[in-house]
């Protein structure tokens, strides 16, 4: 299902091979009846001994993430660790690693990853939080935007200007600039302009 909602899925899933070369595992949207989407690459071993010995109720990773916003390497996550998770997750190569996670339209999301050589640098982290940042968007739909947002980006977009699209939308012109401030504003763009571009990029428009 996620290969139909996020763009070039599979090109996203090779790039994140390539820097947790021990797996990962990406959620989306959970609720109190788990994800709506996940997708694990951990090893088929790791996982059948983290359901056997319900880890997931006492992982301090998974804790932090469902917990917290933003995102950490697992060396400065000092959450207790009462049943040895990590010590037994470093059997599996699991050795160094970093936690995402973000909260949108009260759901969260969190990506882990991990390496066996060392721990990721700020550069990855910022590329890791970057693409997994992108892929939410992706999959909470549109960042939110509502219809009528999308309406007056796409109208700038098309370089109308602000009274163009409140005639052919039938709405005021102050509307349209309120609209437009709120869609900059949910997009974390810093222009409208911005506002514009990052929509088409994430093909919102």
């Amino acid at each position: 299902m996620l290969k139909s909602i996020i763009p070039n899925f599979e090109s996203e899933i090779s790039s994140l091979r390539f820097l947790g070369q021990s797996g990962f595992i990406m959620a989306f949207n959970m609720t109190f009846r788990g994800p709506e989407y996940l997708h694990s690459e951990y090893s088929e071993e790791w996982q059948r001994i983290y359901e056997e010995k319900n880890y997931f109720f006492i992982d301090p990773i998974l804790i932090w993430c469902v917990t917290k916003s933003g995102n950490k390497r697992w060396s400065d996550i000092k959450l207790p660790d009462i049943r040895g998770v990590m010590k037994e997750a470093r059997k599996h190569d699991l050795m160094y690693g970093a936690a995402f996670s973000r909260k949108s339209l009260n759901k969260r999301s969190f990506l882990t990853i991990s390496r066996p050589d060392r721990e990721f640098t700020d550069e990855e982290i910022s590329h890791l939080d970057d693409k997994f940042n992108n892929m939410v968007d992706y999959v909470i739909g549109q960042c939110g935007l509502t219809n009528k947002e999308l309406d007056a980006l796409r109208g700038l977009r098309d370089g109308l200007s602000y009274k163009q699209i409140a005639v052919e939308l039938e709405i005021s012109v102050p509307t349209v600039k309120s609209r437009a401030e709120r869609a900059k504003g949910k997009l974390g763009a810093k222009t409208t302009t911005q506002a514009v571009a990052m929509a088409s990029t994430r093909n919102f428009i």
